[in-house]
């Protein structure tokens, strides 16, 4: 088996083009010149006009066209389930129930189908993260994607990544002029699915005890999915579902933990875009050239990176934390949805802008947009549909239902949590909103006991100030607390931030950041958003103070009280001396 052509193999994800060079070189011998490149990699003259060219993917073909020769054979790889890592399957009893999990529904269905016709002792469930898991699945199969997994206690099966199928090779030997050598290519086909099955029996095994990512975090939801027993969260429903109907950009704002990334998947999959691409984008603590490249792509020295805007098509692209955009990245984003194109950084070639934009933040963008922050026109633009997310406590007739429905998706509806334990958790106030709930109701589902009691709630629902006694002061140390806020070197700035949320509460009022700080001007300091936020978090952090997002504002703890106190009384001492 000798040729003297090069086989070039283009991927994007860089562990798989590993695995499947891997696997040709073993097929296809190394007498053969096998050249793996990433796709990001690739350059124009890599590939000459008698080479060969495997691509992992059809999506990418367009993208590669403009950088290898017109006449260079193009084959598009196929893959399959890799049977020599299923040993575990095909020894089950026969019958039995299985849901099939991979990162994207194609891929789901081709496995599906493969399982069916080689292993078919047994019935395949395609997963749909917008449907509940049958109670009737016996296990959950994946091929190497344990990050997509939903969360439970169903036994899992890793069969490992799906590889190169038969097929594939036959193309590449086709191509090569190797038509003879078919034999021999099953061969060492066979051979290479026994050699590599062999690095997955330890992430088979580590499956079942590893924890795994909660569903929530990775997978699509529709309306259905949301709980809106409120009037609040039935009105939140009926307007994302009437802005579903437009293509306009939506926005949400609302606290942290309050749902808005499953609004925004649920408002995506009511839309006619609901076939395409959802993206989502985190623009927080992201540089405006990194943002740039995500979102636009890039075309760099002859590398070529495909953005979310060019990604999702049809789709929809989700901006979370808008409000951290800077001025020239906002300035571009309003340029593409304006003209309804732009160019890849350090392209030429006009794109269309397809993607519809759904965006975020925990308040509105107005008083950034005042402030000069951010820019009015494409302020106007984003917000030209604006739902705001209510916080937990304003959507109490919720509790019960969300309740439920977690444990529903925990497989744990067996637990139940008695009258004072539901009472505790209605009257906490829940900074961490539906994700904090979320959190808690899993680690209670957890704990191995059928009826929860109050004292196996986590300790800060149980001292929670509106219903209890907090801890006192000695356990919280206010020496050590001097100690670290000194460290910082900001101590008499955090005891007037206490001072003026101690005055606030006396008159039943709350602050935000903006009214703090012209409380804190009138003293005569002067601190920029970012300080004024770095001594709010240690106060956090100290348990000093309550840091809430949206209208609630913020207001100081009792423990802060306690601690102002201490500070009072050391000053009254040291003035006696």
């Amino acid at each position: 088996m000798k040729s003297n052509r090069a086989i070039h193999i283009i991927a994007i994800q860089e562990n798989y083009l590993e695995e499947i060079t891997k696997q040709m070189k073993d097929v296809l011998g190394h007498e053969i010149m096998i050249r793996p490149t990433a796709l990001k990699e690739l350059r124009a003259n890599m590939v000459h006009d008698d080479d060969i060219v495997v691509l992992s993917h059809h999506m990418i073909k367009g993208l590669v066209s403009q950088l290898i020769p017109a006449d260079c054979p193009c084959i598009i790889a196929k893959r399959d389930v890799n049977f020599a890592n299923a040993r575990e399957l095909i020894n089950l009893p026969p019958g039995q129930k299985i849901l099939v999990v991979n990162d994207t529904k194609t891929n789901i269905e081709e496995t599906v189908a493969s399982l069916r016709e080689t292993i078919f002792e047994h019935e395949y469930y395609p997963y749909n993260p917008d449907e509940s898991i049958p109670d009737s699945i016996d296990y959950i199969l994946t091929p190497g994607e344990l990050d997509f997994l939903p969360t439970g206690l169903i036994d899992v099966i890793n069969i490992g990544s799906r590889l190169l199928d038969i097929e594939t090779f036959y193309d590449i030997a086709t191509a090569l002029g190797l038509k003879n050598d078919q034999t021999q290519i099953v061969k060492r086909y066979f051979k290479t699915l026994v050699s590599l099955s062999t690095e997955y029996d330890e992430g088979k095994r580590s499956a079942k005890t590893n924890p795994i990512k909660d569903i929530r975090n990775v997978s699509s939801y529709s309306f259905q999915d949301v709980i809106a027993v409120s009037e609040s969260m039935q009105k939140v429903v009926q307007l994302g579902k009437e802005f579903a109907k437009t293509p306009l950009p939506v926005h949400l704002y609302g606290e942290d933990g309050t749902g808005k990334s499953m609004l925004a998947q649920a408002i995506h999959h009511h839309s006619c875009q609901s076939g395409n691409p959802f993206i989502s984008i985190n623009c927080k603590s992201k540089s405006t050239d990194m943002l740039e490249r995500e979102l636009f792509g890039s075309e760099e020295s002859h590398m070529i990176s495909i953005g979310a805007f060019e990604v999702a098509e049809n789709g929809t692209v989700y901006l979370e934390d808008a409000d951290e955009l800077l001025i020239p990245l906002q300035n571009r984003i309003f340029r593409a949805i304006k003209e309804k194109k732009f160019h890849r950084v350090g392209g030429t070639k006009s794109i269309p802008f397809q993607a519809r934009l759904i965006s975020c933040s925990k308040q509105g963008l107005i008083w950034q947009t005042e402030s000069g922050e951010f820019n009015h026109s494409f302020y106007e633009a984003l917000t030209s549909l604006s739902l705001k997310v209510p916080s937990l406590k304003d959507r109490r007739e919720d509790f019960v239902a969300l309740i439920e429905d977690i444990k529903g998706r925990l497989k744990k509806t067996d637990i139940i949590l008695n009258q004072d334990v539901m009472n505790q958790l209605l009257n906490y106030e829940w900074p961490g909103n539906v994700t904090e709930l979320y959190n808690t109701i899993t680690y209670l589902s957890f704990l191995g006991e059928q009826t929860i009691e109050v004292e196996l709630l986590p300790l800060r629902i149980r001292i929670e100030e509106s219903n209890f006694q907090p801890l006192p002061l000695s356990e919280i140390n206010p020496n050590e607390a001097i100690r670290k806020i000194e460290a910082h070197g900001f101590l008499e700035e955090s005891v007037e931030i206490l001072r003026i949320f101690e005055g606030g509460k006396r008159e039943r009022t709350s602050y935000g950041r903006l009214t703090l700080k012209k409380h804190l001007e009138e003293k005569g300091i002067n601190l920029t958003e970012q300080q004024l936020r770095m001594r709010m978090e240690v106060l956090q952090e100290l348990d000093l103070l309550i840091v809430r997002q949206g209208r609630a504002g913020s207001t100081i703890s009792q423990n802060g009280e306690e601690f102002l106190r201490f500070i009072s009384n050391s000053i009254l001492e040291n003035s006696k001396r």
